[in-house]
């Protein structure tokens, strides 16, 4: 599980933990251990005992070793001390005594009436028979031990700690057997149009015109990077720009292929090669050969030569957007991308890429776009899958407006994140209409569309219970 899941992940089981405490009445127990934020202490013991670690392998540890174990221990030690007549007074030893006290009070006849039981010792037979069946269930937490409230607090502390991290540990088993897959794209790929809706396009260049506004980015020479002519001039906002570095031009006679959303799942793919060591660095290193198999499916040299042009797209590629007062905001992808050994790429060839820090801003705080479900792979290698992501951002829009559906959205709308980089407005829109109803057919993220004029009318599916749990959607919009 990469770092952006894993963290998705443990958000869930977090959210659906603390929920599950609340809706079982517990926080009664819980203030009597001096805990009052449930879900800051369940997200507590879960980074100290389930993350990074095999989630399976803790939850079976502590069922058995500090649970079972402990059930049984505690049913034994009331028993035998019970039946041995010492130890502290409480338990059943406490009850055995209330018992005899009541009857010498009442006699037999009122004991019969108030306990439904001919003697004391046929009801504390009962209570012994209740106390085994209890370490028997697995089902029944410590907390429900019917003397948890005598148990000191440093005990009703640990057990109830126990509790939580064994709540913790059905909930993400739950989850894994129920949630579909997350899929997730970065706020900045979804909500800036690198990418086009047309592949295998080559675009043309121009020198770029900074204008008078102030540029945000100064670490970037402007100099260093022309500007892509669009083939149709309203299929990107007016505020934008595409550039390409020069120096990538150069090796192409000014002919540069355009991103498209095979660039996209690559980049996707990438991200999710993240490990512990992405967070201070914001590099990525991995073999060629593993996003070469995850993208073409197979290893001939023709995919390994398509796939080093797609990193150095990725790293090549900028796009500039002027604001109301004509500053630019410069955004990236990558903001360097190292092949070992470009010149003989072999299966070992090691990869670094260096991802911008809009990238790594929106992975550092789970800005990101999730999608649920097996259908967004049957989407791969077409528009569609980049569409989709698109969708979904629209869908959670919706959602958080309460919009009625259908939800209505002027075509330029997909301009701020999809460039129309065919030559014509009906060839791209009958492009971005294929792809909806390939997405359509899977009958996920939208149920039905239709066209009028220059307006889409959507139908978005009902959000799911575990897209409505993930936080890091809201977070985005």
């Amino acid at each position: 599980m990469d770092s952006s899941s894993s963290v998705q992940h443990r958000q869930l089981v977090v959210s659906q933990a603390a929920k599950t405490l609340l809706e079982n009445d517990v926080t009664e127990h819980l203030t009597s251990i001096d805990i009052v934020d449930v879900e800051a202490y369940v997200n507590q013991l879960y980074e100290e005992c389930y993350e990074f670690q095999n989630e399976e392998d803790v939850y079976t540890k502590l069922r058995y070793y500090s649970f079972k174990k402990l059930k049984r221990r505690w049913v034994r030690s009331a028993i035998r001390n019970y039946v041995e007549n010492k130890g502290p007074m409480k338990e059943l030893r406490g009850l055995h005594k209330m018992y005899l006290e009541f009857w010498d009070i009442s006699g037999k006849e009122g004991f019969q009436r108030k306990f439904s039981a001919d003697s004391v010792e046929d009801l504390m037979q009962e209570h012994i028979r209740e106390l085994e069946e209890w370490a028997e269930n697995n089902n029944l937490l410590i907390h429900t031990y019917p003397h948890w409230g005598q148990k000191t607090k440093n005990q009703r502390t640990s057990t109830m700690r126990t509790d939580i991290l064994m709540v913790i540990g059905e909930v993400a088993k739950g989850l894994k057997r129920v949630q579909p897959k997350a899929h997730v794209a970065t706020s900045t790929s979804i909500t800036v149009p690198f990418f086009g809706l047309a592949d295998r396009m080559k675009n043309t260049t121009e020198k770029f015109s900074q204008g008078e506004g102030t540029l945000t980015d100064l670490s970037l020479d402007l100099h260093d990077y022309s500007a892509v002519v669009p083939k149709y001039k309203q299929g990107v906002p007016n505020n934008l720009s595409v550039l390409v570095s020069n120096e990538f031009l150069a090796e192409l006679d000014g002919k540069v292929p355009d991103l498209d959303s095979r660039d996209f799942e690559a980049f996707n793919e990438i991200l999710s090669y993240r490990d512990m060591t992405f967070q201070t660095n914001r590099k990525i290193v991995f073999p060629i050969s593993k996003l070469v198999k995850k993208i073409y499916g197979n290893d001939s040299g023709k995919s390994y030569a398509l796939t080093t042009q797609r990193l150095v797209k990725l790293g090549y590629y900028r796009v500039a957007v002027r604001n109301e007062e004509g500053d630019l905001s410069i955004f990236g992808l990558f903001s360097s991308v190292k092949i070992s050994g470009a010149s003989a790429i072999q299966r070992d060839t090691q990869i670094t890429v260096t991802v911008s820090e809009e990238v790594y801003d929106d992975l550092l705080k789970q800005q990101i776009i999730s999608i649920y479900g097996e259908q967004i792979e049957r989407l791969k290698g077409t528009f569609a899958y980049h569409l989709s992501f698109v969708l979904q951002k629209e869908r959670l829009t919706s959602f958080q407006l309460k919009e009625e559906m259908p939800a209505k959205r002027h075509w330029r709308q997909f301009t701020h994140s999809i460039r129309f980089n065919k030559s014509r407005k009906a060839e791209n829109l009958k492009e971005l209409e294929t792809n909806l109803d390939r997405i359509k057919d899977l009958d996920f993220i939208i149920q039905d569309w239709h066209r009028s004029g220059d307006y889409y009318f959507l139908y978005f599916h009902p959000l799911e219970r575990w897209e409505l749990d993930d936080r890091s959607n809201v977070l985005l919009l």
